[in-house]
């Protein structure tokens, strides 16, 4: 690894920003390392769709690739960026197709134990994805934004202009209900003779 290297893999967001805007396209490829997986996380938790997660991470960076001159710093670099690639995730689910129904050969084709093992996963999957989506807007956001996201209060309360209370207040009434929403999906069965 030469010095640029270095100089770039050690450089702040901030200033890789500045130097792509400058015209080094490295910078721009080392925030893209940096950074997609995370917006790749974020995208799939609000989506709840590998595919269309992935679509969203692309037109996060697409859409950083084209407004990096409007960033003013009034967060920290990472947090602006999660906020586009949750709007990019939004804008997905809003084109959204509807879904196509699964195969019934597909779990022969599996077989028994790899399906059963497969359909649990999905379907916890498919859970989690829907009692994000069942909560009100400004929760889910909130959640998204510090629990899969992990962006700090103070940084979620300048994106979404309200107080640090209420981001706090959203992000705790939004983990009581999804706790809420999936206690039911996974309480052990009783029988009604106890």
């Amino acid at each position: 690894m030469d010095r640029f290297d270095r100089e770039i893999g050690q450089a702040p967001d901030e200033d890789l920003l500045r130097r792509f805007v400058d015209g080094d396209e490295d910078a721009f490829s080392e925030l893209m390392r940096r950074h997609e997986d995370r917006v790749f996380a974020v995208a799939y938790r609000i989506t709840g769709d590998r595919s269309e997660a992935l679509d969203a991470t692309q037109e996060a960076f697409i859409s950083l690739f084209k407004r990096a001159k409007s960033f003013r710093g009034d967060s920290a670099f990472s947090t602006w960026l999660y906020r586009i690639g949750m709007n990019a995730a939004y804008d997905v689910i809003r084109k959204r197709r509807p879904t196509v129904e699964a195969r019934p050969d597909l779990t022969q084709e599996l077989g028994s134990s790899g399906a059963t093992a497969m359909e649990e996963a999905a379907g916890i999957r498919s859970d989690v994805a829907g009692a994000l989506a069942a909560l009100p807007a400004e929760y889910r956001e909130a959640v998204v934004m510090h629990d899969l996201g992990s962006i700090p209060y103070e940084e979620i309360a300048t994106l979404t202009k309200v107080s640090l209370g209420t981001v706090k207040s959203r992000i705790s009434r939004g983990r009581r209900r999804l706790a809420e929403l999936l206690e039911p999906s996974y309480r052990p069965e009783t029988s009604k003779d106890q």
